[in-house]
C-alpha cells in the first residue's frame, strides 16, 4: 500500500514539474515580453535611423539646406575673371535667364564674347560652376540641337594644356543654317579643379561640384578657328580663380 502511495506521489511530482516547464510563471512571462518590446523598439530606431540618414544625404546633395558659404565664393569668383586680357577684350557680358540658372544650379558664371582687339576675331566663352549632376548632363550636342545650326562632326578629344596643367578637351563642329553656311567649332570641358577634362560621364566623379567651361567660335578666312590664341591668354586666367573641389 506504501509503495502504491509512494508511486502516485511520484507520478505527481512528474506531472507538476512538467506542468510547470510548460507554463511559465508571471515573472517569466513579463522577461519574454520585455525582450519581444526590446527587439521591436531596436528595429523600429535602426529603420528610422536609416530613413533619417537617406534624407540627410539626400539634402545635402540636392542643396535642400541651401549651399555651403565656401562653395557660394567659389562660384562667385569666376566674376573676377578679368574683362581684358592680353588682346583680348570682353565687348559684352550676358546674363542667363533665371530658368536656365535654376536648372543648371549655378552656384556662380560668367557668359562673355571676347573680341581680339587686332583682328576682329570673336569667341563666345561659357565657365560654370556647380553641383556636378545639372553641370554634367547639359552638352553642346544636346543645347545645340534646338538652334539654327546642324552638327557637322562627332567630337574629338583634343589636348588643353594651356593653363600648366596636362589635360584634354571636347571639339565638335557645327555650321549655320543659313544661306552662307558658316562653319563653328564648339569646345567644352569639365575639371574639379585638376587638368580639364574630355570625360564621358563627369557626373560619376568623386566629388560633388564641377566647373565646366564652353566656347564657340566661328571661322575667319582660311582660319579654322581662333580658340587656341584664346585658351592661350584665357584659361591661365581662370586658373587663378578657381580652386581644387
Amino acid at each position: 500500500m506504501m509503495q502504491n502511495e509512494s508511486n502516485k506521489e511520484v507520478v505527481t511530482d512528474d506531472a507538476l514539474a512538467s506542468k510547470e516547464q510548460k507554463e511559465p510563471v508571471g515573472s517569466e512571462i513579463n522577461l519574454a515580453k520585455g525582450a519581444d518590446l526590446k527587439r521591436w523598439f531596436f528595429g523600429i530606431a535602426s529603420a528610422l535611423s536609416l530613413l533619417l540618414l537617406g534624407g540627410v544625404a539626400h539634402g545635402v546633395l540636392s542643396n535642400r539646406w541651401g549651399v555651403a558659404e565656401d562653395i557660394q565664393a567659389m562660384g562667385k569668383q569666376l566674376s573676377s575673371i578679368p574683362m581684358e586680357i592680353g588682346p583680348w577684350k570682353c565687348e559684352e557680358e550676358g546674363k542667363l535667364d533665371d530658368r536656365v540658372v535654376t536648372t543648371l544650379e549655378a552656384n556662380g558664371y560668367i557668359s562673355r564674347v571676347y573680341v581680339h582687339q587686332a583682328t576682329g576675331e570673336v569667341v563666345n566663352v561659357f565657365l560654370v560652376f556647380g553641383p556636378k549632376g545639372p553641370i554634367a548632363v547639359h552638352t553642346p550636342e544636346v543645347c545645340y540641337s534646338s538652334r539654327a545650326v546642324s552638327q557637322t562632326s562627332e567630337r574629338q578629344s583634343v589636348p588643353c594644356d594651356y593653363d600648366g596643367k596636362e589635360g584634354t578637351i571636347w571639339k565638335l563642329g557645327f555650321e549655320t543654317n543659313t544661306i552662307d553656311k558658316r562653319s563653328m567649332n564648339v569646345y567644352y570641358g569639365w575639371t574639379d579643379g585638376g587638368p580639364w577634362q574630355a570625360a564621358n560621364s563627369p557626373r560619376f566623379w568623386r566629388t560633388d561640384f564641377l566647373y565646366k567651361i564652353q566656347t564657340s567660335c566661328q571661322a575667319t578666312g582660311k582660319k579654322e578657328d581662333s580658340t587656341d590664341e584664346f585658351f592661350k591668354a584665357f584659361l591661365p586666367e581662370a586658373r587663378k580663380v578657381m580652386r581644387k573641389i
